[in-house]
């Protein structure tokens, strides 16, 4: 945005240097990630025979940190409680140590940005995650945390892990669209040597839940109040408890009067609201009471998505979103390796065995005229054992070529089959071409001919799966398949039998007996336009439209609710009819509406002397003044402007009309 030549202009920004790299151990650090007061973070490479390279993350203790007992200890239990974690949504650990004065921890690099990033960068542009995507990352959070929670030693017994740090900050997002946890830096643990002492309030305060901010003992449910306030953000954009104080922060957790998300943003449906607002229930009772439970209904609220389907569609979004950046990481890690190699290149050959450097070192003597080694017995130099080999080898290679026949010993065949690897999400048969090949979730097929074969993938109370597949030569194909539950059918009653007629009564009015006099249970037939409705009874998921149920006894109340995407819900209860009679329940599900939201308005904000950042209730907007036609959305906001290098901190309310004219607002600086 372009500037009058009467305002000063704010300070560059400086350009990102270069980081230099520097060997670690058994490692190289290629690029500076970040720095706290604590710890440092740095890309890695290690370096092996044959070109081998292996990128990683490094998280480094400060020096002068070493020096202290109790964080040592936290580190040394953030190692125990991450290496005892493998999980495709954990960042893995693959080392830990100490060289010199600094401890490390080396971990798997995660190319991407964490969730706060990403919450920064569309802030910046002015949009919004869009709902799929938030709760994709939250869906693959809270499986990640469910493993960790249930995480068992050698003996059977759970570790007792929560997280106690969740927030966007700690949830990493890669390029390719994989979410994954990391820094269990103060995770609570049966293993941690090291205790919180009572009082002290252990994470970031406005991702704690109340329990946790009152200084009340927490378990797995604290975890998921804070992956609630994240999910909460990613759809609202805006920070749920943040306040200008600590204080008033831990306050506003404690009390928990929070607005559902779509009061923020309307395009969120009401199932969904009633997900946020379970897992940000006050009182833990209330919450889900474990991390798969809340997976479960993030995972039926995506049907008939998959999230292996959001997920490419999600790295997409991601990699059109930080394009730039990706390009300089890039850049950045190909110059840092390149120094790296370098560096390594100069370095002597340690990777000898000690026997052989000191064969190499007694050769030396022997060659120089001394009769005996210093240590032991003369050994071969490492040529001549080179020698030797090279002579056998030579030796059979001729014998190869003289013996009867000619031609090598043993032949390799060039492949002429490819294979096929099929991972089902249930224990499943699978067929190729008509013929069942194998049964479970994971079935390899060998020796198939190249070209086009025919897979059918089967399992009881699932839809089949078909597809055509083509094989080739010497390659593995690898088929991920999810079968989807198919709805459960009510059985039709079995037929009574005949019974003899004294042991039936006849109806006092004369009639014959009925169903309800044989026994027969009341049934309701749930129908819905279009069909294919999820039916929850009293609660729970019971099966898909159309459907038949006769688990309760006549005249028993049975809440009903009809979901299905993209339609609106249907809400209500019914009464069992009498025994042996059976009511059809039909409810049309028109395509959802969502109501249209308010037009904005736009808001102007200048200084008279100088320039200033903006911010507007309390989030720190892209551009500084002069602010010209921001789009605002209509109601009451505090329009703060601040420059601390000119003494500027000044806070006003100020109205905005929908679609009238911008808003202006000045501020006269003394």
């Amino acid at each position: 945005m372009e500037r009058g030549s009467s305002h000063v202009q704010p300070p560059p920004v400086p350009p990102v240097a270069s980081y230099q790299p520097e060997p670690f151990g058994k490692y190289y650090l290629v690029d500076k990630i970040a720095v706290g007061g604590m710890a440092e973070i740095f890309k890695a490479k290690s370096f092996s025979h044959g070109g081998f390279e292996k990128l990683l993350v490094i998280k480094r203790i400060l020096p002068h940190i070493s020096e202290n007992e109790d964080f040592v200890e936290m580190f040394v239990d953030e190692a125990k409680v991450s290496v005892a974690l493998q999980h495709a949504n954990i960042v893995q650990t693959y080392d830990f140590g100490k060289v010199h004065e600094n401890w490390f921890i080396a971990m798997e690099c995660v190319e991407g940005k964490d969730a706060k990033a990403l919450l920064r960068k569309l802030a910046q542009r002015r949009r919004l995650l869009p709902i799929e995507f938030a709760v994709y990352i939250a869906h693959e959070t809270v499986k990640g945390l469910d493993y960790a929670h249930r995480r068992q030693n050698l003996q059977g017994h759970e570790l007792g892990i929560v997280h106690r740090d969740m927030s966007p900050s700690n949830v990493l997002i890669s390029y390719e669209g994989e979410a994954k946890i990391a820094d269990f830096g103060i995770a609570k643990a049966t293993t941690n040597a090291y205790n919180t002492k009572d009082g002290v309030l252990k994470g970031k305060f406005e991702y704690m839940s109340p329990e946790q901010a009152s200084g009340l003992d927490i378990d797995r449910r604290s975890d998921i109040f804070s992956c609630g306030i994240i999910l909460y953000e990613c759809l609202t954009g805006r920070r749920l408890f943040k306040h200008e104080s600590d204080v008033k922060t831990l306050e506003a957790i404690k009390a928990c009067d929070i607005d559902p998300p779509s009061v923020l943003n309307p395009a969120i449906p009401a199932r969904l609201d009633d997900i946020v607002m379970r897992a940000l229930s006050r009182r833990r009772e209330e919450r889900y009471q474990d991390s798969r439970e809340l997976q479960n209904d993030l995972l039926e609220f995506l049907y008939p998505a998959t999230p292996d389907l959001t997920r490419q569609s999600f790295s997409h979004f991601l990699k059109e979103l930080f394009a730039e950046d990706i390009g300089q990481e890039r850049r950045r890690l190909e110059e840092g390796t390149r120094l790296a190699i370098a560096i390594h290149e100069q370095e002597p050959d340690l990777d000898l065995e000690p026997e052989w450097e000191e064969e190499r070192s007694t050769v030396t003597r022997t060659l120089s005229g001394a009769t005996q080694p210093a240590h032991g017995p003369a050994r071969w130099p490492l040529y001549v054992v080179v020698a030797v080999l090279l002579a056998l080898l030579l030796g059979v290679l001729g014998y190869m070529a003289l013996r009867p026949g000619g031609g090598p010993l043993i032949e390799a065949a060039a492949p002429t089959t490819g294979r096929m690897l099929v991972l089902v999400n249930v224990d499943a048969q699978v067929s190729v071409d008509g013929a069942v090949v194998g049964s479970g979730q994971q079935v390899q097929v060998d020796d198939l001919t190249p070209g086009e074969h025919q897979l059918l993938i089967q399992a009881a109370e699932h839809e089949d799966y078909q597809d055509s597949v083509d094989v080739e030569v010497g390659e593995k194909v690898r088929i991920p398949v999810r079968l989807v539950p198919v709805a459960p059918v009510e059985p039709d009653p079995p037929p009574q039998p005949d019974q003899p007629p004294s042991q039936v009564q006849p109806d006092p009015q004369g009639d014959p007996p009925g169903p309800a006099a044989l026994g027969e249970p009341p049934r309701l037939d749930l129908r819905s336009t279009p069909a294919g409705a999820s039916v929850f009874l009293n609660g729970r998921l019971a099966g898909r439209t159309p459907f038949s149920w006769s688990e309760a006894d006549p005249g028993a109340s049975v809440r009903v609710e009809y979901r299905l995407s993209g339609r609106q819900g249907a809400s209500f209860s019914v009464h069992m009819p009498d025994a042996g009679q059976a009511e059809t329940i039909s409810r049309s599900l028109p395509a959802e509406e969502l109501p249209a939201a308010p037009d904005p308005g736009a808001l102007s904000v200048n200084v008279s002397r100088g320039w200033a950042y903006v911010y507007l209730d309390g989030t720190k907007l892209p551009d500084t003044t002069p602010l010209a036609n921001f789009e605002v959305k209509a109601g009451t906001h505090t329009v703060r402007v601040v420059n601390e290098s000119l003494g500027i901190d000044i806070s006003r309310e100020v109205t905005i009309q929908a679609g009238g004219a911008a808003e202006r607002v000045f501020f006269k600086i003394d």
